[in-house]
């Protein structure tokens, strides 16, 4: 490849890399990525005569001025602000790319793709970064060195015609060997940034946050659920929730049915579900990390730990499996200062955290099956939990008509899951049945009979309510599929799930799942890329937990964890415990990615020095450059040295101005030298000896 093109490529791998950072943080619009996407590509295919136009330049530059005003027009108007810097800036970077004449704008677009990685650290705490940063680290020396590769041969050969389009298009400027070496300097490099990271670590977002407090959207969990809606991304992979149930155990299987409850509403209007507005959120009382909600502070000794990791959601919710007595949040770090956070519950409702940042939560829920007194019901709330709604008398007379008979509640609850679940009169399925202005119930009781689970839980719900049961619709998630690499069971989007609570004297309030088995059958759809999708995600997870998650908690059990692997003494599960960090997937105090990350340097430095030391004996070439050095020891010897600013060829224009007597050997053995060097051209051996000959005797002439 010529060393024209390889700049080429190289220069757009380092461009792409910053405009993708930038669009990393979704702060981009679709209209804004595309037309983005279509300059980059567009400018590759900007060649020849045109770079060289200078109505060309000015063109873009007018271009970008007018955007400039364009953008401030917009914010004017109330644009947001963010958006638009990053448009412009992304702009910035497509006109330096439809204008790279030379060495110049080659070292704008290296510092543009710098700047854009910067701004992508703040937009943006996804792993895809993290492959955008490594594939910065290798490809920005090339940059560097290429570029001032570059600014040497047109500085030397501007005045030469025809000389520097031979050199630009020569193959043997550099090749794999350069490449190999260049980006063995970066290795040292990344080790500092890695020693800085474990040094510093994150205080918090604070204002560089950009308010970014706000996740990937979840059905079921907003502030309403409208009756057509869920269940329609059951074929959804996104994993949203990583959970390690106390009973793991060594060879977990594949798949486990784990219920995770969310959130749940009590207001149905004949289409949606809502919450009431009486019911309010209060603060919970905490000790250290622990929480008394949903009913006591936990008690390691005798209650069991459910790790979890939730991913950003645009609503804060908590997600708790059956029998949570408590639960344990590991507080934040803001200002360098451990802050517990807030976490609210409205009774009945859901359990919330109120500083959300849109970077997720770890947490650990603490579960205990002793049975729990059951007290009575409060009348408003009962209220409340019994509202039906208008043009419902035939599902209340459906739910009679299943319920003849039955002594009592319970006995009623059962016979209304039997017909619902058990009878094969109703079937599960993702498409919804068209209303045609009818009340959804009517149509899925009566007509279609078939609909996704929240057709069944609204159902049994309101079935309940008319026979005087107080019920509750419940969102949350049931399944989980293990994944290897990481140790935790995953539910996805298509996990998501709709059941019924229902209120009964002396019992309180039980959990009925009304729909039948064969959702089951309707599996997520892992696909081919399934595997590579659970190490992506595990990947991700330990991403969130050890880089973006590093705060002083962490800096402190990393350090404890050095010291204790020091001292010898193994693992530090157990006293990890013993200084009361929380339970999480991982435990340990010094992670194996940081003992395989200082392998991973180490290695790299050797590497580094080593590769280097070969290039300087096997790559550095031993003729054209030795007989200039030579050249250049003489010249300093007759009092004429030339200055690391001034150029092979500029010296030479110096020695002419002085009158140098021996300006001919100098003029010739220079241009031999750029020729070879930069421009590929072989020196004949019998050739290569005269001139070494005359150099000699220049050096002796001039020393005796």
């Amino acid at each position: 490849m010529s060393f024209a093109r390889l700049h080429k490529v190289v220069a757009y791998l380092i461009a792409g890399l910053g405009l993708a950072s930038l669009a990393l943080g979704e702060e981009l619009s679709m209209g804004a990525g595309v037309l983005i996407a279509i300059g980059f590509v567009a400018s590759a295919f900007v060649e020849g005569p045109i770079l060289a136009d200078p109505r060309w330049a000015r063109g873009w530059t007018i271009g970008l001025l007018a955007l400039v005003v364009l953008q401030i027009a917009r914010g004017v108007l109330g644009a947001p602000i963010l958006p638009l810097v990053l448009e412009l800036a992304a702009a910035l970077q497509i006109s330096r790319l439809m204008s790279r004449r030379g060495a110049r704008e080659h070292q704008q677009i290296a510092a543009l793709a710098l700047l854009h990685l910067i701004a992508a650290t703040v937009l943006s705490t996804e792993l895809a970064y993290a492959f955008a940063f490594l594939g910065f680290v290798v490809a920005l020396p090339w940059m560097l060195a290429l570029s001032h590769l570059r600014s040497e041969i047109e500085g030397q050969l501007a005045d030469r015609e025809g000389s520097m389009p031979r050199v630009l298009a020569s193959k043997s400027v550099v090749g794999p060997g350069f490449l190999a070496g260049t980006a063995a300097l970066a290795l040292p490099l990344f080790a500092l940034t890695g020693l800085v990271f474990v040094t510093f670590p994150r205080v918090g977002l604070g204002f560089l946050s950009f308010g970014r407090d706000t996740g990937q959207r979840t059905s079921g969990f907003g502030s309403n659920i409208e009756l057509g809606d869920f269940g329609v991304i059951r074929t959804d992979p996104t994993v949203v929730l990583r959970v390690v149930p106390p009973d793991l155990g060594e060879r977990p299987p594949p798949l486990r049915t784990i219920r995770m409850r969310g959130t749940s509403f009590d207001h149905y209007d004949g289409r949606r579900w809502t919450r009431s507005r009486d019911a309010r959120a209060r603060g919970v009382g905490r000790i250290d990390a622990l929480y008394s909600v949903p009913v006591r502070l936990p008690v390691p000794e005798r209650d069991a730990p459910w790790s979890i990791v939730l991913d950003g959601l645009d609503e804060p919710v908590l997600f708790l499996p059956p029998g949570t007595v408590g639960i344990e949040v590991p507080p934040r770090m803001t200002g360098g200062v451990e802050t517990g956070r807030e976490i609210l519950h409205t009774p009945g409702v859901d359990v919330r955290y109120a500083d959300a940042d849109g970077l997720g939560l770890r947490y650990v829920a603490w579960t205990n099956d002793e049975p729990r007194p059951a007290s009575a019901l409060d009348p408003e709330e009962a209220r409340r939990y019994l509202q039906v709604p208008e043009a419902h008398e035939r599902v209340a007379a459906l739910a009679r008509e299943w319920t003849e008979g039955a002594s009592d509640d319970a006995e009623r609850v059962r016979m209304l899951l039997e017909h619902l679940r058990d009878a094969d009169q109703y079937r599960y399925s993702l498409e919804t049945p068209r209303l045609g202005g009818r009340t959804p119930l009517d149509v899925f009781l009566f007509e279609a009979k078939r609909g996704h689970c929240e057709y069944f839980a609204t159902a049994l719900a309101i079935q309940l309510r008319t026979l005087g049961i107080p019920a509750r619709n419940v969102a949350g998630f049931l399944g989980g599929r293990f994944n290897p690499y990481g140790g935790y069971y995953a539910l996805s989007q298509g996990d998501a799930h709709s059941w019924v609570e229902a209120w009964l004297p002396g019992r309180g309030w039980i959990t009925l799942d009304p729909t039948p088995p064969s959702r089951d059958t309707i599996a997520v759809e892992e696909g081919p890329f399934g595997e590579l999708r659970e190490m992506v995600d595990a990947l991700r997870t330990r991403w969130s937990e050890h880089v973006v998650g590093y705060d002083l908690q962490r800096q402190v059990g990393l350090f404890r964890g050095i010291r204790r692997w020091l001292r010898g003494s193994g693992s530090s599960d157990r006293s990890s415990r013993e200084e009361g960090a929380p339970a999480s997937l991982e435990t340990s105090g010094a992670p194996g990615w940081v003992w395989a990350l200082f392998a991973a340097l180490a290695i790299g430095a050797l590497a580094a020095v080593w590769l280097r030391r070969r290039r300087r004996a096997t790559v550095e070439p031993p003729g054209a450059v030795r007989l200039y050095r030579a050249l250049e020891l003489a010249l300093a010897k007759a009092g004429h040295p030339r200055p690391p600013a001034r150029t092979p060829l500029e010296h030479v224009a110096h020695l002419e101005r002085e009158g140098f007597p021996e300006l001919e050997l100098v003029r010739e053995v220079t241009e031999r030298y750029l020729s070879a060097r930069y421009g590929g051209a072989a020196l004949a051996p019998e050739e290569l000896e005269r001139l070494r000959g005359a150099v000699s005797a220049l050096r002796r002439m001039r020393t005796r």
